[in-house]
């Protein structure tokens, strides 16, 4: 009986059919391990990007001179970051002596010159027109000028005293229009202000 190297055709079959398996396996393997890999890389490529915002800031000082029951040379400074419009209120009363508010009116009549820029509004409040530009910028023409307003010094009446006048300002953004419009109830353009339209604004 011959006992040589023959092997059974059905065992060569199953060396190669395991052999099929494991490079299928390692094929799966090198595929996973791919597919992670990129899974990673997104994942880093997209993380969150941070936005940083500075928000606007609105803000105004009155500067003005007072000699000689004389105040003059009002006017306001816009010391925020952004363009605004200014508006400013005269608000004058009488004092005693010794500061103290008392009664008795003490009414005050100024009227800008017309090309100031300046335009006194019905609501009582004097409006610069022209935007003003933010850290330090002023208008190009003071609301009271050199020549100034002559407060009175004493009242004869029963309730004497002397006048005051107070400088009231207030500034706000001047884009966009709705904010003007919203806030002060008015739409400023150059040397006019109108009551604010909602409608025609839009």
């Amino acid at each position: 009986m011959y006992h040589g190297n023959y092997k059974p055709q059905h065992q060569k079959a199953k060396r190669k059919g395991g052999k099929t398996g494991a490079l299928l396996l390692s094929l799966l393997l090198i595929a996973a391990l791919a597919v992670s890999g990129t899974v990673a890389y997104l994942l880093t490529k997209t993380e969150p990007v941070q936005n940083t915002f500075t928000p606007s800031n609105v803000t105004c000082k009155v500067t003005e001179e007072f000699t000689d029951n004389v105040k003059k040379n009002v006017n306001v400074t816009n010391t925020g970051n952004t363009d605004a419009y200014i508006r400013v209120k005269l608000v004058s009363y009488r004092v005693n002596s010794l500061g103290h508010h008392i009664g008795g009116t003490a009414p005050v009549s100024y009227t800008p010159s017309a090309d100031s820029g300046w335009v006194l509004h019905t609501d009582g409040y004097y409006y610069y027109t022209i935007p003003v530009a933010p850290n330090g910028g002023f208008p190009a023409n003071p609301l009271i000028g050199e020549t100034g307003i002559t407060l009175t010094g004493s009242y004869p009446d029963a309730d004497g005293g002397k006048q005051v006048i107070e400088v009231m300002a207030e500034a706000i953004q001047s884009e966009p229009a709705d904010a003007v419009g919203q806030s002060w109830g008015v739409s400023i353009s150059e040397n006019k202000v109108e009551a604010y339209n909602s409608t025609s604004n839009n």
